[in-house]
Protein backbone atom coordinates (compact mmCIF):
# COMPACT_ATOMS: atom_id res chain seq x y z
CA UNK A 1 0.00 0.00 0.00
CA UNK A 2 1.48 3.32 -1.05
CA UNK A 3 2.00 6.20 1.31
CA UNK A 4 -0.46 8.33 -0.66
CA UNK A 5 -3.22 5.75 -0.34
CA UNK A 6 -2.60 5.48 3.39
CA UNK A 7 -2.87 9.26 3.83
CA UNK A 8 -6.05 9.41 1.74
CA UNK A 9 -7.56 6.56 3.73
CA UNK A 10 -6.64 8.18 7.04
CA UNK A 11 -8.16 11.52 5.98
CA UNK A 12 -11.32 9.80 4.73
CA UNK A 13 -11.70 7.86 7.98
CA UNK A 14 -11.20 11.04 9.99
CA UNK A 15 -13.83 12.91 7.99
CA UNK A 16 -16.30 10.03 8.35
CA UNK A 17 -15.74 9.91 12.12
CA UNK A 18 -16.25 13.69 12.33
CA UNK A 19 -19.55 13.35 10.48
CA UNK A 20 -20.70 10.62 12.87
CA UNK A 21 -19.45 12.21 16.10
CA UNK A 22 -21.92 12.77 18.93
CA UNK A 23 -21.36 16.36 20.21
CA UNK A 24 -22.87 15.70 23.61
CA UNK A 25 -21.29 16.29 27.02
CA UNK A 26 -22.08 13.33 29.25
CA UNK A 27 -20.96 11.98 32.61
CA UNK A 28 -17.30 12.57 33.43
CA UNK A 29 -17.07 14.74 30.33
CA UNK A 30 -18.89 17.49 32.22
CA UNK A 31 -16.01 17.70 34.68
CA UNK A 32 -13.27 17.72 32.05
CA UNK A 33 -15.07 20.25 29.86
CA UNK A 34 -15.88 22.62 32.74
CA UNK A 35 -12.17 23.33 33.21
CA UNK A 36 -12.26 24.93 29.75
CA UNK A 37 -15.64 26.65 29.68
CA UNK A 38 -15.50 28.27 33.11
CA UNK A 39 -12.22 30.23 32.75
CA UNK A 40 -12.74 31.19 29.10
CA UNK A 41 -16.43 32.13 29.22
CA UNK A 42 -16.90 33.16 32.86
CA UNK A 43 -13.35 34.16 33.77
CA UNK A 44 -13.45 32.06 36.95
CA UNK A 45 -13.30 28.51 38.28
CA UNK A 46 -16.80 28.41 39.73
CA UNK A 47 -18.30 25.30 38.15
CA UNK A 48 -21.84 25.49 39.56
CA UNK A 49 -23.32 27.04 36.41
CA UNK A 50 -21.46 24.59 34.16
CA UNK A 51 -22.62 21.58 36.17
CA UNK A 52 -26.18 22.91 36.13
CA UNK A 53 -26.11 22.24 32.38
CA UNK A 54 -24.88 18.68 32.79
CA UNK A 55 -26.88 15.54 32.02
CA UNK A 56 -29.38 14.58 34.75
CA UNK A 57 -27.31 11.73 36.21
CA UNK A 58 -24.28 13.96 36.63
CA UNK A 59 -26.36 16.70 38.24
CA UNK A 60 -27.39 14.35 41.04
CA UNK A 61 -23.73 14.22 42.11
CA UNK A 62 -23.61 17.99 42.60
CA UNK A 63 -27.10 19.26 43.42
CA UNK A 64 -29.90 18.48 45.85
CA UNK A 65 -33.40 17.99 44.41
CA UNK A 66 -34.17 21.65 45.22
CA UNK A 67 -31.21 22.84 43.11
CA UNK A 68 -28.87 23.75 45.96
CA UNK A 69 -25.31 22.42 45.93
CA UNK A 70 -24.78 19.28 47.97
CA UNK A 71 -22.45 19.97 50.95
CA UNK A 72 -20.15 17.09 49.98
CA UNK A 73 -19.66 18.68 46.55
CA UNK A 74 -18.01 21.76 48.10
CA UNK A 75 -14.27 21.98 48.78
CA UNK A 76 -12.40 23.56 51.67
CA UNK A 77 -12.26 26.80 49.67
CA UNK A 78 -16.05 26.88 49.37
CA UNK A 79 -16.03 26.10 45.65
CA UNK A 80 -17.77 23.30 43.82
CA UNK A 81 -15.19 20.56 43.46
CA UNK A 82 -13.97 19.22 40.14
CA UNK A 83 -11.94 16.04 40.56
CA UNK A 84 -11.38 15.55 36.85
CA UNK A 85 -8.04 16.49 35.32
CA UNK A 86 -7.26 19.78 33.58
CA UNK A 87 -5.22 18.30 30.73
CA UNK A 88 -8.14 17.59 28.38
CA UNK A 89 -9.11 21.27 28.56
CA UNK A 90 -5.57 22.16 27.48
CA UNK A 91 -5.75 19.87 24.43
CA UNK A 92 -9.25 21.04 23.56
CA UNK A 93 -8.41 24.73 23.98
CA UNK A 94 -7.34 25.43 20.35
CA UNK A 95 -10.56 23.90 19.01
CA UNK A 96 -12.68 25.70 21.58
CA UNK A 97 -11.05 29.07 20.94
CA UNK A 98 -11.59 28.74 17.19
CA UNK A 99 -15.27 28.08 17.87
CA UNK A 100 -15.43 30.99 20.31
CA UNK A 101 -13.89 33.37 17.80
CA UNK A 102 -16.37 32.22 15.18
CA UNK A 103 -19.29 32.72 17.54
CA UNK A 104 -18.13 36.22 18.47
CA UNK A 105 -17.85 37.19 14.81
CA UNK A 106 -21.22 35.62 14.02
CA UNK A 107 -22.87 37.55 16.84
CA UNK A 108 -21.37 40.80 15.57
CA UNK A 109 -22.96 40.03 12.21
CA UNK A 110 -26.35 39.52 13.84
CA UNK A 111 -26.50 35.73 14.25
CA UNK A 112 -28.24 34.39 17.35
CA UNK A 113 -25.63 31.96 18.69
CA UNK A 114 -25.01 31.86 22.45
CA UNK A 115 -21.37 32.52 23.39
CA UNK A 116 -21.72 30.24 26.39
CA UNK A 117 -19.45 27.32 25.54
CA UNK A 118 -22.38 24.97 25.04
CA UNK A 119 -23.93 26.09 21.76
CA UNK A 120 -23.38 23.88 18.74
CA UNK A 121 -20.16 25.50 17.36
CA UNK A 122 -18.30 24.81 20.60
CA UNK A 123 -19.55 21.26 21.04
CA UNK A 124 -18.91 20.31 17.43
CA UNK A 125 -15.41 21.80 17.29
CA UNK A 126 -14.28 20.17 20.52
CA UNK A 127 -15.80 16.84 19.47
CA UNK A 128 -13.98 17.03 16.16
CA UNK A 129 -10.81 17.78 18.09
CA UNK A 130 -11.23 14.53 20.03
CA UNK A 131 -11.74 12.61 16.79
CA UNK A 132 -8.56 14.08 15.32
CA UNK A 133 -6.54 13.31 18.45
CA UNK A 134 -7.73 9.70 18.40
CA UNK A 135 -6.78 9.39 14.74
CA UNK A 136 -3.37 10.89 15.51
CA UNK A 137 -2.84 8.22 18.15
CA UNK A 138 -3.43 5.56 15.49
CA UNK A 139 -1.30 7.35 12.87
CA UNK A 140 1.67 7.88 15.18
CA UNK A 141 1.38 4.30 16.45
CA UNK A 142 1.50 2.99 12.89
CA UNK A 143 4.52 5.19 12.15
CA UNK A 144 6.32 3.75 15.17
CA UNK A 145 5.38 0.20 14.20
CA UNK A 146 6.80 0.87 10.75
CA UNK A 147 10.06 2.15 12.21
CA UNK A 148 10.28 -0.94 14.41
CA UNK A 149 10.22 -3.15 11.32
CA UNK A 150 6.52 -3.92 10.89
CA UNK A 151 5.80 -1.76 7.86
CA UNK A 152 3.54 -4.30 6.14
CA UNK A 153 1.42 -4.84 9.24
CA UNK A 154 1.34 -1.30 10.62
CA UNK A 155 -1.63 0.12 8.71
CA UNK A 156 -3.63 -3.08 9.16
CA UNK A 157 -2.92 -2.96 12.90
CA UNK A 158 -3.95 0.69 13.22
CA UNK A 159 -7.20 -0.07 11.40
CA UNK A 160 -7.78 -3.17 13.50
CA UNK A 161 -7.31 -1.36 16.80
CA UNK A 162 -9.21 1.67 15.52
CA UNK A 163 -12.27 -0.41 14.59
CA UNK A 164 -12.24 -3.35 17.00
CA UNK A 165 -11.26 -1.77 20.33
CA UNK A 166 -13.02 0.64 22.70
CA UNK A 167 -11.46 3.63 20.96
CA UNK A 168 -14.42 4.40 18.63
CA UNK A 169 -16.69 4.82 21.66
CA UNK A 170 -14.48 7.47 23.25
CA UNK A 171 -13.68 9.17 19.96
CA UNK A 172 -17.14 9.32 18.44
CA UNK A 173 -19.88 8.45 20.94
CA UNK A 174 -18.42 10.04 24.08
CA UNK A 175 -15.91 12.60 22.75
CA UNK A 176 -15.91 14.64 25.96
CA UNK A 177 -14.47 11.76 27.95
CA UNK A 178 -10.73 11.63 28.44
CA UNK A 179 -9.72 8.29 26.98
CA UNK A 180 -8.99 9.16 23.34
CA UNK A 181 -6.86 12.03 24.66
CA UNK A 182 -5.16 9.69 27.11
CA UNK A 183 -4.31 7.42 24.19
CA UNK A 184 -2.77 10.16 22.07
CA UNK A 185 -0.76 11.62 24.96
CA UNK A 186 0.80 8.26 25.84
CA UNK A 187 1.43 7.64 22.15
CA UNK A 188 3.27 10.96 21.86
CA UNK A 189 5.37 10.04 24.91
CA UNK A 190 6.33 6.66 23.46
CA UNK A 191 6.87 7.92 19.92
CA UNK A 192 9.17 10.77 20.96
CA UNK A 193 11.35 8.28 22.81
CA UNK A 194 11.70 6.08 19.70
CA UNK A 195 11.30 8.41 16.72
CA UNK A 196 12.50 11.71 18.16
CA UNK A 197 15.90 12.85 19.34
CA UNK A 198 18.23 10.27 20.94
CA UNK A 199 17.97 11.85 24.43
CA UNK A 200 21.60 12.82 24.78
CA UNK A 201 21.13 16.51 25.68
CA UNK A 202 19.29 18.40 28.38
CA UNK A 203 17.10 20.06 25.71
CA UNK A 204 15.94 16.70 24.40
CA UNK A 205 15.19 15.51 27.92
CA UNK A 206 13.31 18.74 28.59
CA UNK A 207 11.09 18.24 25.53
CA UNK A 208 10.37 14.66 26.59
CA UNK A 209 9.53 16.02 30.04
CA UNK A 210 7.04 18.49 28.52
CA UNK A 211 5.33 15.64 26.70
CA UNK A 212 5.34 13.60 29.91
CA UNK A 213 3.75 16.48 31.82
CA UNK A 214 0.97 16.77 29.26
CA UNK A 215 0.47 13.00 29.38
CA UNK A 216 0.07 12.98 33.17
CA UNK A 217 -2.01 16.16 33.25
CA UNK A 218 -4.42 14.69 30.70
CA UNK A 219 -4.94 11.50 32.69
CA UNK A 220 -3.21 11.02 36.00
CA UNK A 221 -3.14 7.23 35.68
CA UNK A 222 -0.81 7.73 32.72
CA UNK A 223 1.85 8.60 35.28
CA UNK A 224 2.59 4.87 35.49
CA UNK A 225 4.31 5.20 32.10
CA UNK A 226 6.93 7.44 33.73
CA UNK A 227 8.53 4.21 34.93
CA UNK A 228 10.07 3.99 31.46
CA UNK A 229 11.53 7.48 31.87
CA UNK A 230 13.15 6.37 35.14
CA UNK A 231 14.52 3.23 33.47
CA UNK A 232 15.83 5.28 30.53
CA UNK A 233 17.46 7.82 32.85
CA UNK A 234 19.21 5.09 34.87
CA UNK A 235 20.53 3.52 31.66
CA UNK A 236 21.82 6.92 30.52
CA UNK A 237 23.42 7.52 33.92
CA UNK A 238 25.42 4.33 33.51
CA UNK A 239 26.54 5.32 30.02
CA UNK A 240 27.22 9.04 30.40
CA UNK A 241 28.07 9.54 34.05
CA UNK A 242 26.55 11.62 36.83
CA UNK A 243 26.92 15.14 35.41
CA UNK A 244 25.04 14.77 32.11
CA UNK A 245 22.44 12.51 33.71
CA UNK A 246 21.66 15.02 36.46
CA UNK A 247 21.29 17.76 33.87
CA UNK A 248 18.99 15.64 31.73
CA UNK A 249 16.92 14.53 34.70
CA UNK A 250 16.54 18.10 35.92
CA UNK A 251 15.47 19.24 32.44
CA UNK A 252 12.93 16.40 32.25
CA UNK A 253 11.49 17.33 35.65
CA UNK A 254 11.38 21.02 34.75
CA UNK A 255 9.59 20.28 31.48
CA UNK A 256 7.07 18.08 33.25
CA UNK A 257 6.45 20.67 35.95
CA UNK A 258 5.94 23.40 33.36
CA UNK A 259 3.41 21.31 31.46
CA UNK A 260 1.53 20.52 34.67
CA UNK A 261 1.13 24.15 35.74
CA UNK A 262 -2.49 24.48 34.51
CA UNK A 263 -3.46 21.44 36.57
CA UNK A 264 -1.59 22.61 39.65
CA UNK A 265 -2.90 26.18 39.50
CA UNK A 266 -6.47 25.04 38.87
CA UNK A 267 -6.43 22.52 41.71
CA UNK A 268 -4.83 25.05 44.08
CA UNK A 269 -7.64 27.53 43.40
CA UNK A 270 -10.42 24.96 43.74
CA UNK A 271 -9.05 22.77 46.53
CA UNK A 272 -6.47 24.98 48.22
CA UNK A 273 -3.55 22.74 47.27
CA UNK A 274 -1.87 22.12 43.89
CA UNK A 275 -1.37 18.45 44.78
CA UNK A 276 -4.99 17.68 45.65
CA UNK A 277 -6.89 16.05 42.80
CA UNK A 278 -10.25 15.75 44.53
CA UNK A 279 -10.53 12.02 43.89
CA UNK A 280 -11.54 9.94 46.90
CA UNK A 281 -11.56 6.55 45.20
CA UNK A 282 -9.82 3.58 46.76
CA UNK A 283 -7.22 1.11 45.52
CA UNK A 284 -7.09 -2.43 46.89
CA UNK A 285 -3.43 -3.25 46.32
CA UNK A 286 -3.58 -6.63 48.06
CA UNK A 287 -6.67 -7.75 46.16
CA UNK A 288 -6.37 -6.79 42.48
CA UNK A 289 -9.01 -8.18 40.13
CA UNK A 290 -6.45 -9.47 37.66
CA UNK A 291 -8.62 -12.09 35.97
CA UNK A 292 -11.84 -10.09 36.04
CA UNK A 293 -10.28 -6.98 34.52
CA UNK A 294 -9.47 -9.01 31.41
CA UNK A 295 -12.17 -11.67 31.21
CA UNK A 296 -15.20 -10.66 33.25
CA UNK A 297 -18.53 -10.21 31.50
CA UNK A 298 -18.52 -6.94 33.47
CA UNK A 299 -16.49 -4.99 30.89
CA UNK A 300 -13.51 -7.34 30.77
CA UNK A 301 -10.81 -5.89 28.50
CA UNK A 302 -10.13 -9.02 26.45
CA UNK A 303 -13.63 -10.49 26.54
CA UNK A 304 -15.33 -7.29 25.36
CA UNK A 305 -12.66 -6.37 22.79
CA UNK A 306 -10.93 -9.62 21.76
CA UNK A 307 -8.63 -7.81 19.33
CA UNK A 308 -6.66 -7.09 22.50
CA UNK A 309 -5.75 -10.78 22.79
CA UNK A 310 -4.23 -10.76 19.31
CA UNK A 311 -2.38 -7.53 20.01
CA UNK A 312 -0.95 -8.78 23.30
CA UNK A 313 0.23 -12.01 21.68
CA UNK A 314 1.97 -9.97 18.99
CA UNK A 315 3.47 -7.62 21.58
CA UNK A 316 5.03 -10.54 23.43
CA UNK A 317 6.60 -11.69 20.18
CA UNK A 318 7.80 -8.16 19.40
CA UNK A 319 9.39 -7.87 22.86
CA UNK A 320 11.38 -11.04 22.29
CA UNK A 321 12.68 -9.57 19.03
CA UNK A 322 13.28 -5.99 20.20
CA UNK A 323 14.60 -5.28 23.69
CA UNK A 324 13.65 -1.58 23.49
CA UNK A 325 9.98 -2.54 23.81
CA UNK A 326 10.42 -4.48 27.04
CA UNK A 327 10.36 -1.47 29.41
CA UNK A 328 7.11 -0.32 27.80
CA UNK A 329 5.60 -3.77 28.16
CA UNK A 330 6.68 -3.87 31.80
CA UNK A 331 5.10 -0.46 32.43
CA UNK A 332 1.92 -1.71 30.73
CA UNK A 333 1.81 -4.66 33.13
CA UNK A 334 2.08 -2.26 36.08
CA UNK A 335 -0.61 -0.07 34.50
CA UNK A 336 -2.87 -3.11 34.23
CA UNK A 337 -2.29 -4.08 37.86
CA UNK A 338 -3.13 -0.54 39.00
CA UNK A 339 -6.40 -0.64 37.05
CA UNK A 340 -7.19 -4.09 38.47
CA UNK A 341 -6.60 -2.75 41.99
CA UNK A 342 -8.96 0.18 41.51
CA UNK A 343 -12.30 0.04 43.29
CA UNK A 344 -14.11 0.53 39.97
CA UNK A 345 -11.84 -1.64 37.82
CA UNK A 346 -14.83 -2.30 35.54
CA UNK A 347 -15.38 1.41 34.89
CA UNK A 348 -19.10 1.20 35.80
CA UNK A 349 -20.62 2.63 32.58
CA UNK A 350 -17.80 1.62 30.27
CA UNK A 351 -17.44 -0.10 26.93
CA UNK A 352 -14.82 -2.71 27.61
CA UNK A 353 -12.15 -1.37 29.91
CA UNK A 354 -11.85 2.29 29.00
CA UNK A 355 -8.96 2.92 31.40
CA UNK A 356 -6.67 0.70 29.35
CA UNK A 357 -7.13 2.74 26.16
CA UNK A 358 -4.01 4.57 27.30
CA UNK A 359 -2.08 1.54 26.03
CA UNK A 360 -3.34 1.95 22.44
CA UNK A 361 0.15 2.50 21.00
CA UNK A 362 1.40 -0.81 22.40
CA UNK A 363 -1.65 -2.64 21.06
CA UNK A 364 -1.00 -1.27 17.57
CA UNK A 365 2.64 -2.33 17.75
CA UNK A 366 1.67 -5.81 18.94
CA UNK A 367 -1.01 -6.27 16.31
CA UNK A 368 1.39 -4.97 13.64
CA UNK A 369 3.95 -7.60 14.65
CA UNK A 370 1.30 -10.32 14.45
CA UNK A 371 0.00 -9.04 11.11
CA UNK A 372 3.51 -8.87 9.68
CA UNK A 373 4.11 -12.52 10.47
CA UNK A 374 0.79 -13.50 8.89
CA UNK A 375 1.49 -11.48 5.75
CA UNK A 376 4.94 -12.98 5.38
CA UNK A 377 3.54 -16.50 5.80
CA UNK A 378 1.65 -16.37 2.52
CA UNK A 379 -1.78 -15.85 1.01
CA UNK A 380 -3.61 -18.28 3.28
CA UNK A 381 -2.47 -16.66 6.51
CA UNK A 382 -3.16 -13.21 5.06
CA UNK A 383 -6.74 -14.15 4.26
CA UNK A 384 -7.28 -15.62 7.72
CA UNK A 385 -5.86 -12.44 9.28
CA UNK A 386 -8.01 -10.08 7.23
CA UNK A 387 -11.14 -12.16 7.76
CA UNK A 388 -10.50 -12.30 11.51
CA UNK A 389 -9.96 -8.55 11.84
CA UNK A 390 -12.98 -7.79 9.64
CA UNK A 391 -15.11 -10.10 11.77
CA UNK A 392 -13.87 -8.51 14.99
CA UNK A 393 -14.57 -5.03 13.61
CA UNK A 394 -18.12 -5.98 12.60
CA UNK A 395 -18.75 -7.64 15.96
CA UNK A 396 -17.37 -4.60 17.76
CA UNK A 397 -19.54 -2.21 15.77
CA UNK A 398 -22.70 -4.14 16.61
CA UNK A 399 -21.63 -4.53 20.24
CA UNK A 400 -20.98 -0.79 20.52
CA UNK A 401 -24.42 -0.10 19.06
CA UNK A 402 -26.06 -2.41 21.61
CA UNK A 403 -24.20 -0.78 24.47
CA UNK A 404 -24.63 2.79 23.24
CA UNK A 405 -28.38 2.51 22.76
CA UNK A 406 -29.09 0.51 25.95
CA UNK A 407 -30.13 -2.67 24.16
CA UNK A 408 -27.80 -4.24 26.73
CA UNK A 409 -26.95 -2.68 30.10
CA UNK A 410 -24.31 0.06 30.21
CA UNK A 411 -23.35 -1.07 33.70
CA UNK A 412 -22.63 -4.43 35.21
CA UNK A 413 -22.15 -7.82 33.52
CA UNK A 414 -23.84 -8.72 30.26
CA UNK A 415 -25.10 -12.03 28.91
CA UNK A 416 -22.97 -12.82 25.87
CA UNK A 417 -25.53 -15.28 24.50
CA UNK A 418 -27.98 -12.39 24.45
CA UNK A 419 -25.35 -10.12 22.89
CA UNK A 420 -24.68 -12.66 20.13
CA UNK A 421 -28.37 -13.16 19.46
CA UNK A 422 -28.90 -9.40 19.29
CA UNK A 423 -26.12 -9.07 16.74
CA UNK A 424 -28.21 -11.15 14.31
CA UNK A 425 -31.80 -10.44 15.29
CA UNK A 426 -31.84 -6.89 16.64
CA UNK A 427 -28.88 -4.83 15.48
CA UNK A 428 -29.47 -4.94 11.68
CA UNK A 429 -33.03 -3.64 12.09
CA UNK A 430 -32.46 -1.19 14.92
CA UNK A 431 -29.28 0.32 13.52
CA UNK A 432 -31.11 1.53 10.41
CA UNK A 433 -33.94 2.99 12.48
CA UNK A 434 -31.61 4.67 14.96
CA UNK A 435 -29.21 5.86 12.26
CA UNK A 436 -31.92 7.75 10.37
CA UNK A 437 -33.11 9.30 13.63
CA UNK A 438 -29.57 10.13 14.75
CA UNK A 439 -28.59 12.06 11.62
CA UNK A 440 -31.94 13.85 11.48
CA UNK A 441 -32.20 14.70 15.19
CA UNK A 442 -29.11 13.89 17.25
CA UNK A 443 -30.37 15.75 20.30
CA UNK A 444 -33.64 13.86 20.31
CA UNK A 445 -31.96 10.50 19.75
CA UNK A 446 -29.53 11.21 22.57
CA UNK A 447 -32.42 12.26 24.80
CA UNK A 448 -34.09 8.88 24.32
CA UNK A 449 -30.85 7.11 25.22
CA UNK A 450 -30.46 9.29 28.32
CA UNK A 451 -33.98 8.42 29.48
CA UNK A 452 -33.25 4.69 29.29
CA UNK A 453 -29.90 5.23 30.97
CA UNK A 454 -31.51 6.99 33.93
CA UNK A 455 -33.87 4.06 34.41
CA UNK A 456 -30.94 1.65 34.37
CA UNK A 457 -28.90 3.74 36.80
CA UNK A 458 -31.67 3.73 39.40
CA UNK A 459 -31.43 -0.06 39.69
CA UNK A 460 -27.63 -0.32 39.47
CA UNK A 461 -25.50 -0.98 42.54
CA UNK A 462 -21.72 -0.65 42.36
CA UNK A 463 -20.03 -3.93 43.29
CA UNK A 464 -16.30 -4.41 43.30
Amino acid sequence: MTRRRVVVGWVAATILACICVNPYVRGDGNGYYAWLVSPVIDGDLDFANQFARADPLFQTLIFNPDGTVRPEALTATGRVGNQWSVGPAVLWAPWFLVAHAGVVVARELGAVVPADGYSWPYLWMVSIGTVVYGMLALWWSAELATRLGYARGAVIAAAGVGLASSLPVYQVILPFHVHALAAVSVTAFVVYRHLGAPLTTATQWGIWGLIAGVMVQVYQLNGVMLLVAVWTWIAWLRRSGLGPAVGGGAAFAAGGLLACLPQMIGKAIVYGSPLTTGYQDQFFWTDPRLWDTAFSTNHGWVLWTPVVALALAGLMSACRRDATLRPWAAAAVVFYVVVASYQNWHGQSSFGNRFLLSLTVLLVIGLAALAQRALEAGTGRRRVLMATLAGLALWNGGFIFQWGTNIIPNRGPVNFREVAANQVRVVPRRIIEFGSRYFADRRGAQGDVEGRDQEERRDYRVVR
